[in-house]
């Protein structure tokens, strides 16, 4: 298909996390193989003061509720308001609660809705139906996700996996100035928190929410405090099991060596300046932060949670034990803590899988989705119901 493609991609974070960056990725890559796309959020959120930072189309919708008619009236305006083309236009829901005002704004409208769906819980049987059976194509971040939308129900013909990616353009270090990078990073944190630059620093970056699992993390790091008083730990993020997981560092006595640092807009540079990375999560769609710490060379301890698999391979560029597991998580944690020439050897392969994660390559296979929804919306395979 040859025809340029207009495509909205709505998303009604309130939040930069990892999903909005991924929208992002996709936006500036589209961007530059010449289709129009505009960002559809909140008005001042993050997503919305970044996209505006980087030149794009942005239209902002209130997003009230799930099935918000404003907001899908507003967008309807907008369908409407559209110049006659070619090819439908694309409405790419990022987040669940969207794919619910795509389909109220295009009832009866010309259009083609694709579903992302990024987390591996399963979904009820009504938002199954209406939010990705009666989608046009779904997009899902991982095979355990697809699996997830199979038992939901969802035909595996509109399923397509696309793995979670990072922008190289982003990465904030030239080719051979890492070293000096790392070293600025590790003072300034150093400098920062009062960490001794000669520990080992442990990190994760994840949002302080249930099924990221942040006390299972903080269980394992007094396993691994105990048996290695070198060990420090920085745990980036922010969200309700805040202050739980806190007091739970205090109740095992590391407080004074698991530090919790908040939300951190530069993610690289604690990225950089760790050792190790860990993610203990118990439910998790990809864990496209898992991508970011394989770009910054870094070894990785991780559970096999959803989609975590398709990125960490056991042995190769990290360490995977089972989730809810903090024994098992501080075990493999010490190993790559007592040995260094295993953590090399994990970190170099890390780094070089990176590539296969690349954000054109996920442009690339996403816009595989939108044409093959189109090409069937208009031989009548998928009519809008």
């Amino acid at each position: 298909m040859e025809s340029r493609l207009t495509i909205f991609h709505l998303d009604d974070g309130k939040e930069l996390r990892g999903g909005q960056r991924q929208l992002l990725y996709l936006v500036k890559e589209l961007n530059s193989l010449g289709h129009d796309n505009t960002v559809v959020c909140r008005h001042n959120s993050p997503l919305h003061m970044a996209a505006q930072r980087k030149g794009f189309k942005t239209l902002t919708l209130p997003y009230y509720f799930e099935w918000d008619p404003l907001s899908a009236l507003l967008l309807r305006r907008a369908l409407k308001g559209l110049p006659p083309s070619g090819s439908p236009p694309i409405l790419h829901t990022h987040t669940g609660h969207t794919a619910a005002v795509s389909w109220l704004s295009s009832v009866c409208l010309d259009c083609v809705r694709i579903a992302h769906r990024r987390v591996d819980f399963v979904p009820s049987r009504f938002t199954a139906h209406f939010k990705y059976t009666r989608a046009h194509g779904v997009i899902a971040i991982s095979d355990a996700v697809r699996d997830i939308l199979l038992k939901a129900g969802v035909p595996e013909e509109k399923i397509a996996v696309v793995n979670s990616t990072i922008d190289l353009d982003d990465t904030p270090w030239k080719p051979g100035e890492f070293g000096a990078y790392r070293s600025a990073a590790r003072a300034a944190l150093s400098a920062e928190l009062g960490l001794p630059p000669d520990a080992f620093w442990a990190g994760s970056l994840i949002a302080l929410v249930p099924h990221k699992d942040p006390e299972n993390m903080v269980r394992a790091a007094a396993i691994v405090m105990k048996e290695s008083p070198r060990v420090h730990f920085l745990l980036a993020g922010e969200g309700p099991l805040a202050e739980r997981t806190a007091h739970l560092a205090r109740m095992l006595k590391i407080q004074d060596r698991f530090r919790i640092i908040g939300y951190r807009k530069d993610p690289y540079k604690v990225l950089a300046a760790l050792d190790l990375f860990v993610l203990s999560s118990c439910e998790e769609g990809m864990g496209s932060v898992l991508v970011e710490a394989m770009n910054a060379g870094l070894p990785i301890v991780a559970t096999t949670a959803g989609g975590i698999t398709d990125v960490v391979e056991d042995g190769a560029n990290g360490l995977t034990v089972p989730p809810r597991d903090h024994q098992a998580l501080a075990a493999a944690w010490l190993r790559l803590v007592n040995d260094g020439e295993l953590r090399s050897r994990l970190a170099a392969e890390a780094h070089r899988r990176r590539e296969d994660f690349s954000s054109p390559r996920m442009a690339a296979l996403t816009l595989k989705c939108y044409e093959k929804a189109v090409e069937d919306l208009k031989r009548d395979r998928h009519p809008l119901e």
